[in-house]
């Protein structure tokens, strides 16, 4: 079986707005017969989330599943084999991932009633993954091509499989993100032997973000088409955090630090969340504004990770080792985890109040969960 291993003044908690006035969960949402563990990738505004269902021991066999709004989980057809992976779904319900065969990984498509729809490959090409879904059902993801150059790819409604070629003289990219229309794909290429941010606009040729610098990387999109990300502008210069707007055009975030700093998402309205070290040697949870100024969040001084924001900036994350979302009016609140569980994380979050992340239970395994703002 062919196995995928898969400056600025700082403002501390200083925000505005309202929190929602409780939380429910977390709602385990178990395994399918016989696995072990679970994962959620992917929810919709809708509450339905598709991840993965896990046997064995490391590495382990994963199984694509989806759940409803409920929590009722349902197995997704492997057609040509027994494993695979679904990485994202849209608000349609369609969701993407791909089928692991004896040989090779193939794309996959299922649409609302979890039917399964293969793309038929190229001649030559290979090894085919797919990230991410429009919600006009345009899939995206990365392939090998007949010469073992990795590409990133583009496959349309009607079946048409479009390799997204790479920069001129160079042999990678690939595709990390689609806008809700499918009219925008984000990711990276190499150029001069450095990562750099990438995109490709209504079926067009690649083209790099400016400014071209020693290194860049956007590999966050929302469905509005705004592409986040850092850029590196000198080999001895700081990463520094960046929003580029649907036509492409740069929107620096504030850094007033020369240390590390990852972007991990971009939400409906363009707040942006990672972390960095702001204030070393604690990595501290960000939230950039709608102006790019950023806000660490309140951690203690212990430090926590933001993974995920709604269109009002509430944060989804993990302090101290339980799921977390800061909200704007500055309050900060543990989401909770599973009965005899020791740990919990949250890492995503819906304009409908859903948070999904994992949680360990009773007996140490890690399930897919989720909790309710009311």
């Amino acid at each position: 079986m062919f196995t995928l291993v898969a400056a600025l003044a700082v403002a501390t908690g200083s925000v505005t707005g309202t929190a929602r006035a409780t939380t429910t969960g977390p709602v385990d949402l178990g395994t399918l017969p016989g696995d072990d563990e679970s994962t959620v990738l992917a929810v919709n505004e809708a509450g339905e989330m598709v991840g993965l269902s896990l046997v064995g021991p490391t590495p382990k066999r994963s199984h694509p599943v989806r759940w409803d709004a409920n929590g009722q989980i349902m197995a997704l057809p492997t057609p040509g084999g027994t494993e695979g992976q679904v990485r994202d779904i849209n608000g349609l319900g369609v969701s993407a991932g791909y089928v692991l065969t004896a040989t090779t990984a193939v794309p996959a498509r299922w649409d609302a009633a979890g039917q399964a729809t293969l793309l038929q490959l190229p001649p030559g090409y290979h090894n085919a993954t797919a990230w991410a879904i429009s919600d006009t059902n345009v899939v995206i993801g990365a392939w090998l091509t007949p010469s073992e150059q990795y590409h990133g790819f583009r496959w349309d409604p009607d079946g048409t499989a479009t390799d997204l070629g790479t920069l001129p003289g160079e042999t990678w990219s690939m595709a990390d993100g689609i806008s809700g229309d499918g009219a925008i794909i984000v990711g990276g290429a190499v150029r001069s032997a450095a990562n750099q941010a990438v995109r490709w606009v209504n079926g067009g040729p690649i083209t790099e973000l400016a400014p071209q610098g020693v290194s860049s990387g956007a590999g966050r999109i929302n469905k509005g088409g705004v592409a986040a990300g850092t850029l590196r502008e000198t080999s001895s210069g700081p990463p520094i955090p960046a929003k580029w707007d649907r036509d492409g055009v740069l929107d620096p975030l504030d850094w007033p630090s020369p240390h590390s700093v990852w972007i991990y998402g971009i939400g409906p309205t363009g707040y942006v969340v990672g972390s960095g070290y702001l204030n070393p040697p604690r990595r501290s949870a960000l939230l950039w504004d709608l102006d790019g100024g950023v806000i660490a969040l309140p951690d203690d001084g212990l430090g926590a990770d933001a993974e995920a924001v709604d269109s009002q900036g509430t944060v989804a994350g993990t302090f101290r080792s339980q799921a977390t979302v800061w909200f704007r009016d500055g309050e900060r609140r543990q989401l909770g985890k599973l009965p005899g569980g020791t740990r919990s994380r949250g890492y995503r979050i819906t304009d409908n109040g859903r948070v999904v992340g994992t949680a360990s239970n009773a007996a140490g395994q890690s399930h897919a969960v989720y909790w309710t703002l009311d």
